[in-house]
């Protein structure tokens, strides 16, 4: 079944603003009932496409995609006509995907861009860094970070005079993962690690011990070991046997066994991907129908976990494709990996897509939003009153700085005016002379709207904890933090008018998940809960749904002949495949293996070689007699014996064999009907002037 998630995928991955070719882009190319679409709307929908598709553009390509979107277009209006969007939900999830679209626009182009640069440019090396960690709260009180301050600080002290090593001080350090190993993180690279530990990691050579420096999680001091050349990513095939997690358990049973697996391996009498496929305990890769084979990987995206580091490091120090490596052991067990091969960093041009979103989702986001409201600020007439804001910290009282501040309890009128000035900065208070409202005083105009003292106090409540210094400070500090919220807000109220690519993606949003939600209501739910009509299509349509040539057998992989022709005659006794492997892997684990089930010839993934089934099936002698035993020989590493209880000719799967494939295709058939329906309830017209030119300079 196909998912929001893939919609919005294929919604943003071409996110362009291509130029109108059209002469009159606001034209109207097509119209349906109470609704039209513009040429520029169905040619930002065309040069998305081809962009994503790569397919030529000529007058059938145009016509075909037309055909799709007015298809669509009809699926929206029978979504409207039904009221689905004016239902809560669909309301809500619009807004949920308003704002997380919003969030990529809410930044400054400029700063953005340099801040993806600046990330590659680090990506290009791996830092190999340590650190000890004195943890404290962003928010915690003065007494609480004092104390935090102390302690790093003494802690930098002792190893910066050579009295004590930073290895030996990381056991004082509050980060449980690394204070046993001298506070090694391994390697990392850009976007791994908060913004400000980046950024000291990177700016620290080599030897040397940063000073103490503060993140979300408390107090740093870091050490860099190393730096390199970014190593790239490298593709490997993988064995894993586990150590306390299988039925043999222990140390030595695994040890004699990955041993075993390594002797054949190295012998030639299997390769690395049949031994992962019949004896791996890293499940993932085997059976993923690969023998073992992991997506790639790089040393870095295992920041802390030295065991994973030690692993990739591994293959990347393989010389060459298909080398492969001595059993070696980390916490989760004996390895063996074996190189499939390698590819050096991206360019900036291939990432730079990804590198943007992961910008805008890191703690250096801020210098981009920080400039976005010096713009918004620019562009809007942005204007404080201090007296206004001095008036409003004169009103408050002892209890302010104990956290303690209600905005109701503000007085009715300013107390007085509050100027600062005279040789050592003193504040005077001028008395009050007129009775002036203080709640309704602005504090600062953007876009000629005021905000005041009552709004700013609703938020200086929220965000009251008790503090140290003058109330100046503190107020100040809160009042940058609250313009900066309007200003990004008045920007994203905005945000339709100022940014085309942002109102065409909202629209395709919205339209997205109205047509998703029919389709779900007339299409989707229905193939699912409609099963009588499921089955009604599954007997009308038997001869689509048909299983191949098949063999109801029984397959033993042997270590070697002599095993062979021992399995054979216990097969002939009746003893059962599980009492067999139990006798043969007495000695070795890895001695003997069977597979029991129906096959296709197209099953190969579930076997060590493909020649097995390909062997079966390629002789009709196997077809001819059920219950008989016979031995295969040697395929590929293993020496074979089958038991073909019956060959099952080709036929009709039942509908419990098939349900999911008669499901998918019943929902096409529901679809097709669906459309049908809506091209007789909403007739379309298209312009075919218009259509004309666009096509003539589209095919151009």
């Amino acid at each position: 079944m196909k998912s929001l998630k893939h919609l919005f995928s294929v919604l943003t991955i071409s996110a362009l603003c291509l130029p109108a070719l059209a002469q009159n882009p606001g034209a109207t190319l097509f119209t349906y009932p109470n609704g039209k679409v513009t040429v520029e709307e169905f040619e930002r929908y065309f040069l998305k496409n081809i962009n994503f598709s790569n397919q030529p553009t000529n007058a059938e390509k145009v016509r075909e995609d037309l055909d799709l979107y007015i298809k669509f277009k009809l699926k929206i209006k029978d979504a409207q006509d039904a009221g689905m969007d004016t239902l809560k939900t669909y309301l809500q999830e619009v807004e949920m995907f308003r704002n997380q679209l919003a969030r990529g626009y809410l930044y400054d182009r400029e700063v953005t861009d340099g801040l993806i640069k600046e990330a590659y440019d680090r990506m290009s090396e791996e830092i190999e860094v340590s650190h000890i960690l004195v943890m404290v709260k962003p928010n915690a009180s003065p007494a609480d970070t004092l104390v935090a301050w102390q302690k790093i600080k003494g802690i930098y002290d002792r190893v910066k005079a050579g009295s004590s090593k930073f290895e030996d001080e990381a056991k004082n350090s509050d980060d449980p993962g690394t204070k046993d190993i001298g506070g090694n993180l391994g390697y990392m690279t850009a976007l791994q690690v908060v913004y400000p530990f980046e950024n000291v990691a990177y700016s620290t050579p080599i030897g040397e011990v940063s000073i103490p420096f503060r993140t979300d999680f408390g107090y740093h001091i870091l050490k860099v070991t190393n730096k390199r050349a970014n190593r790239g990513d490298v593709r490997l095939r993988h064995i894993l046997l586990r150590v306390g997690l299988t039925s043999e358990g222990t140390e030595e049973a695994q040890k004699k066994k990955i041993d075993d697996i390594y002797a054949k391996i190295k012998t030639g009498q299997a390769t690395v991907g049949e031994m992962a496929r019949n004896f791996s305990e890293d499940y993932n890769s085997r059976n993923n129908g690969t023998g073992g084979e992991m997506d790639y990987l790089n040393v870095t995206m295992f920041i802390g976990d030295l065991d994973r580091q030690k692993l990739v490091e591994k293959g990347l120090n393989l010389a060459n494709a298909g080398d492969y490596t001595e059993p070696f052991r980390t916490s989760l067990g004996w390895h063996i990996i074996q190189k499939i091969e390698t590819r050096p960093l991206a360019s900036f041009e291939q990432m730079r897509s990804r590198l943007k979103e992961q910008v805008q989702n890191n703690s250096r986001a801020q210098k981009s939003v920080d400039a976005l409201v010096v713009k918004v600020k620019q562009e809007n007439g942005y204007k404080e009153y201090p007296e206004n804001m001095n008036a409003l910290i004169y009103s408050l009282d002892s209890n302010f700085s104990k956290g303690k501040f209600a905005a109701s309890s503000l007085p009715e009128f300013t107390l007085g005016s509050v100027t600062q000035g005279g040789k050592k900065g003193k504040v005077y208070i001028k008395p009050n002379s007129r009775k002036t409202p203080l709640k309704p005083l602005p504090l600062f105009t953007l876009a000629s709207e005021d905000y005041t003292v009552e709004q700013f106090a609703t938020y200086l409540e929220s965000s009251m904890k008790p503090f140290s210094g003058s109330n100046m400070n503190f107020v100040n500090e809160v009042f940058k933090e609250w313009v900066s919220s309007r200003c990004v807000i008045y920007q994203d109220k905005h945000l339709e008018e100022k940014s085309p690519e942002f109102k065409h993606l909202y629209q395709e949003f919205r339209e997205g998940i109205l047509m998703f939600s029919r389709m779900q209501q007339k299409v989707w739910d229905k193939a699912n809960e409609d099963t009588v009509g499921l089955k009604a299509y599954h007997e009308a349509n038997k001869q689509k749904y048909m299983w191949n040539d098949r063999f109801d057998c029984e397959v033993y992989l042997c270590a070697d002949k002599k095993m062979m022709s021992a399995v054979e005659k216990q097969v002939k006794k009746g003893i059962s495949p599980d009492s067999i492997r139990r006798v043969h892997t007495r000695k070795s684990k890895i001695n003997m293996d069977f597979r029991v089930g129906k096959y296709e010839q197209t099953d190969t993934f579930l076997f060590p070689s493909a020649q097995i089934l390909n062997a079966l099936f390629s002789n009709p002698e196997y077809r001819l007699k059920e219950g008989k035993i016979y031995k295969m020989n040697q395929i590929g590493s293993n020496w074979v014996v089958v038991k073909v209880n019956r060959f099952i000719p080709s036929e009709p799967k039942l509908f419990d064999e098939c349900k999911g494939h008669a499901a998918n295709d019943y929902q096409q058939y529901l679809e097709t009907e669906w459309i049908n329906d809506l091209m007789r309830r909403y007739p379309y017209e298209i312009n075919k002037t218009v259509l004309q030119e666009l096509t003539a300079k589209l095919a151009k």
